[in-house]
């Protein structure tokens, strides 16, 4: 049984009040005192609450900056560079994240969650830079989602190889962007693609990758990848089951 710190003072005080008065006996109170524990502060849970906290500050910082017209002016002013040099600037300000992050792991391993952030810093580098190596290619088709499937090669490359479970989520999600992109461009941007709408493509799409996380199994170094993979998969089947639970296979809202 589990006490609070309050709680478990109480009852020991009181049990060894029953000892002095030979209420109990000295074996029966023993098997009490040991019947129950103080409950800790789970500071590791607090630690990975405070992270997620942290990167969900980050989005909304970097996206009020992204709405502000006067910064978003500033921004514009101060990186004058073309794009092919922006897209390599942030190339290698990712590198140097991804670098940093290695050797800090392999020095305070024990910093999960900050070791995390930096790779997490390095995932946003890597999308920007991506992001500037499209306006570079840009021919005016509006095949963006090649962008999306270079961005999940790289972060699956990088996930595997760190080993980090936090960048091969950011894969996981590129790549059902990509689909949901490639797919979309491929119908003309219509409501369907070989006669399937989006969530029929995303719980075929979430099926595949729940079976391919097996695969996992087979990879001994790389198990821990087996869970999160699933997960993913399992979220893309179980939300685009549901979004068809209440549109079918219809593009029409109406």
């Amino acid at each position: 049984m589990k006490l609070t710190k309050k709680k478990e003072k109480f009852l020991t005080s009181i049990i060894h009040e029953w000892i002095d008065q030979k209420v109990l006996s000295e074996d029966d109170g023993s098997k009490l005192l040991k019947s129950y524990e103080v409950v800790t502060f789970d500071w590791k849970r607090l630690a990975k609450y405070s992270f997620w906290i942290s990167l969900i500050c980050i989005v909304i910082a970097v996206s009020s900056i992204v709405a502000d017209k006067v910064l978003m002016e500033l921004l514009a002013k101060i990186f004058r560079a073309p794009d092919s040099v922006k897209c390599l600037f942030f190339a290698v300000v990712a590198g140097g994240l991804y670098y940093f992050g290695i050797k800090r792991r392999a020095k305070r391993p024990e910093k999960i969650f900050s070791n995390e952030a930096i790779f997490f810093l390095g995932v946003l580098a890597t999308a920007v830079s991506i992001a500037f190596f499209g306006k570079v290619i840009d021919t005016g088709s509006g095949h963006f989602s090649i962008l999306l499937l270079i961005a999940a090669i790289i972060y699956a490359v990088l996930g595997l190889w760190f080993p980090s479970k936090l960048i091969w989520i950011f894969a996981l999600l590129s790549l059902g962007s990509w689909f949901g992109a490639e797919t979309g461009y491929m119908s003309g941007w219509g409501a369907y693609y070989l006669g399937m709408n989006y969530p029929i493509r995303f719980v075929l799409f979430g099926l595949l990758l729940t079976a391919l996380s097996t695969l996992f199994n087979k990879w001994i170094s790389r198990q821990e990848f087996l869970k999160s993979t699933r997960i993913m998969g399992l979220l893309y089947l179980f939300i685009a089951l549901w979004i068809m639970s209440i549109f079918g296979n219809y593009g029409d809202m109406e």
